[in-house]
């Protein structure tokens, strides 16, 4: 009976512990998620990284479609764009763009 007991104690107390609540994660998620926009909006004043819609004129011209699709994310190579491009012949590209300097590091 005293076994029974410890085990149902150890369960009880160790779920929690290791198995965090989808709400606690959650929580956490979004808060990361809200860490680097803040951080982004910091680049983005402080001259690091060049605004979206300076970034948009110059791919769209460049590459001769409309963005349908783009994300800013944080490398080790430093802040990039990741754009979906619509071309004018129907075909979609993915364009790597340098955030900094806004020269097309990659198409695909």
């Amino acid at each position: 009976m005293k076994r029974v007991f410890w085990i149902l104690l150890f369960c009880f107390l160790a779920v929690p512990v290791l198995a965090p609540a989808p709400a606690a994660e959650a929580f956490f998620m979004g808060q990361k998620k809200q860490d680097d926009h803040d951080e982004a909006l910091e680049a983005i004043k402080r001259g690091d990284i060049l605004p979206y819609s300076h970034i948009k004129r110059m791919v769209e011209d460049r590459l001769s479609g409309v963005i349908v699709g783009q994300k800013l994310r944080r490398t080790n190579r430093g802040w990039q764009y990741d754009l979906r491009v619509r071309r004018k012949d129907g075909k979609v590209l993915v364009a790597i763009v340098d955030a900094a300097s806004g020269h097309i590091l990659s198409t695909k």
